[in-house]
């Protein structure tokens, strides 16, 4: 009966701290910093500005992010998705922003807001700003194809040669 229970134990012990090892892999969002003023994104970035704030999809060609804003008891937050990885979102309401910053870059994050305002609540959202640096692809040589004709190969790939029986 001990061993049971001791091992009951064990078992309790292992799915609670995988329940906790989860929990904070999935978390909602990074730690916002508080930025006074009107933040920018940092340099080196490009800015995808959403204004006004609203539900939908955004792109500007390059980055594409889907917003999803609703009201809480806490004031206005949304969601976003993004085709690429993002560096910082800004969430900017009142007289200041607050400044999401991921290292590394992520593909999405939810409940974000404004700072909080005079009122105890998140002010309301007057414009998102997502910063990414688009990464460069590696550069690609293409070499055309060329045909040859010799009385014993004939070839059609510079990696390809067939050899033609006489």
């Amino acid at each position: 009966m001990r061993k049971l229970l001791a091992v009951g134990t064990v078992a309790i012990t292992a799915v609670t701290v995988a329940l906790m090892v989860a929990a904070t892999a999935f978390g909602t969002h990074v730690a916002p910093t508080l930025v006074s003023g009107n933040p920018s994104c940092p340099a080196g970035t490009t800015t995808l500005k959403v204004e006004p704030v609203a539900d939908g999809t955004f792109s500007d060609g390059t980055l594409t992010v889907t917003i999803d804003v609703r009201d809480t008891a806490g004031g206005q937050v949304f969601d976003w998705t993004s085709n690429i990885g993002v560096d910082a979102v800004i969430a900017k309401g009142g007289p200041n922003g607050n400044v999401y910053t991921y290292n590394p870059e992520a593909t999405g994050d939810t409940g974000l807001h404004a700072p909080t305002g005079p009122s105890g609540k998140f002010a309301g959202l007057s414009h998102i700003s997502f910063c990414y640096d688009a990464d460069q692809p590696p550069p690609t040589t293409t070499i055309p194809p060329s045909t040859t004709t010799d009385p014993k190969t004939t070839t059609t790939d510079p990696k390809t040669t067939t050899t033609v029986p006489k």
